[in-house]
């Protein structure tokens, strides 16, 4: 039974280390050895036992494995060793098992150093490969309340619609093309996408009623609007007291090819100005910020100017 496999897998000194030891970092088995100063066979051998009571369980990476405590695994005998786990966890280490562990994380320290030392001119390409260029975006917006209303204000294609319907409780994405407004649509997918709701309007002009938003964005919009004072007004209408405003746009520029290309109606905007014009427009705590990591996709890219944002409260 695995119940008598849990118990004798308690009943040697050398099984009780390994646990206490694994409770506290994941280890391979030769690190394991050098914990413990016990013989590999040996280590090999308890590691065995332990895995067949089901208290370790090990990952493989290439030819070496990585052993670790096993919590919360469903079966007849779950509650059990779990039990044996925190008792083992209340257990202290003695002084040099625990002086050894720690030469052996901070020799896994140094290695991993070694090892961003060498990646470090590629290392930003590498995240970005294996996770996309966003997910510090996805990250942030978990520190902003999930119970909000948001306003996507020229949503475009939609392509913060995914990460806004996930997060907040509604989210109301306007747009004045129909053919943008059906791209968005088609982005979302699944339960997210009964979050949002679709208005064909502009932001100067947006069919929501007053004080309904917590959070009104307006990305890459403003530039494309003939009277941009009235829009960031429209903007304010629209949130709640205390609603947030937050503003990405270009700087002035005199880039005549990019203008062109993107069919721009103002040639980006002095930051100040704008700041100015947002607090007119009954905001407060107005605030500039850089944009400074913003890059073209391709080297060979046309020059595009430089972004900023701009936040603030309803009053």
């Amino acid at each position: 039974m695995v119940t008598d496999g849990i118990f004798k897998s308690m009943t040697d000194p050398i099984r009780r280390r390994i646990l206490q030891v694994l409770l506290q970092n994941e280890l391979g088995v030769s690190e394991l050895v050098s914990v413990l100063g016990a013989p590999q066979s040996t280590v090999s051998r308890h590691l065995k036992t332990l895995r067949e009571a089901g208290l370790v369980d090990a990952r493989q990476s290439g030819t070496s494995a990585t052993y670790f405590p096993v919590r919360n695994q469903n079966g007849p005998d779950r509650d059990l060793r779990d039990r044996v786990l925190d008792w083992s966890a209340t257990q202290e280490l003695p002084a040099p098992l625990r002086s050894r562990l720690d030469d052996v994380l901070r020799s896994r320290q140094t290695d991993s150093d070694e090892f961003f030392s060498q990646v470090a001119h590629r290392w930003d390409a590498m995240r970005t490969d294996c996770f996309g260029g966003a997910f510090h975006l996805d990250a942030l917006t978990a520190l902003l309340p999930s119970e909000w209303t948001v306003v996507d204000v020229g949503c475009g294609t939609g392509y913060l619609l995914p990460l806004l319907a996930q997060r907040f409780a509604a989210v109301i994405a306007v747009d004045p093309v129909d053919e943008m407004l059906e791209v968005s649509r088609d982005r979302l997918r699944g339960e997210s996408a009964k979050h949002v709701t679709f208005r064909k309007g502009s932001a100067t002009n947006l069919h929501i009623d007053d004080n309904q938003a917590d959070l009104c964005i307006a990305s890459l919009v403003l530039h494309h609007e003939a009277m941009p004072p009235d829009a960031l007004t429209e903007f304010c209408r629209i949130l709640k007291p205390g609603g947030r405003v937050l503003i990405i746009e270009q700087e002035a520029h005199s880039l005549s090819d990019f203008h062109e290309m993107m069919q721009d109606r103002w040639w980006g905007f002095d930051r100040n100005e704008l700041r100015r014009q947002l607090a007119q427009s009954g905001f407060e705590d107005c605030k500039l910020h850089d944009l400074q990591s913003v890059a073209p996709a391709k080297a060979a890219a046309i020059d595009a100017p430089g972004l900023f944002a701009l936040t603030g409260y309803k009053r």
